[in-house]
């Protein structure tokens, strides 16, 4: 009995069951022109207009806000995109979010394998730019 209250109360509090949540995103906005961002994990990217991101927030009293692009985010001014609220997503604009995150996960595939080569200690070596 004391077991059975024990899991009762585990999974009230929020146990193992709520670990794997997806984040819900109820905001979406579309970069209204290409635009030069800097992703948290230090790369450098340029957005293409009609590129559609979720919001993450708002910042500095909403003239800024945070964009989510796999498991990194970046920053861009506010007057830079048009927010959409998720029931308005087109399935273009959907796509090109997925897309956007495949070409990021390749990229940083390409970057762990590099790094793997090169071993700790050794400099990397200059990509084609």
């Amino acid at each position: 009995m004391k077991r059975l209250i024990a899991l009762i109360i585990a999974l009230a509090l929020g146990g193992p069951a709520q670990a794997g949540e997806k984040k819900h995103f109820v905001l979406y906005a579309m970069m209204l022109a290409n635009t030069e961002v800097h992703l948290a994990d230090g790369a450098e990217w340029v957005m293409d207009k009609g590129d559609t991101f979720p919001v993450v927030m708002f910042k500095e009293q909403r003239t800024k806000i945070v964009l989510q692009l796999a498991g990194t985010s970046f920053m861009t001014e506010s007057a830079n995109v048009k927010v959409i609220e998720e029931k308005d997503i087109t399935s273009e604009q959907a796509a090109s979010y997925r897309n956007n995150v495949q070409h990021y996960l390749d990229g940083r595939a390409e970057k762990w394998k590099e790094q793997a080569k090169t071993g700790p200690g050794k400099p990397e070596p200059e990509l084609p730019k």
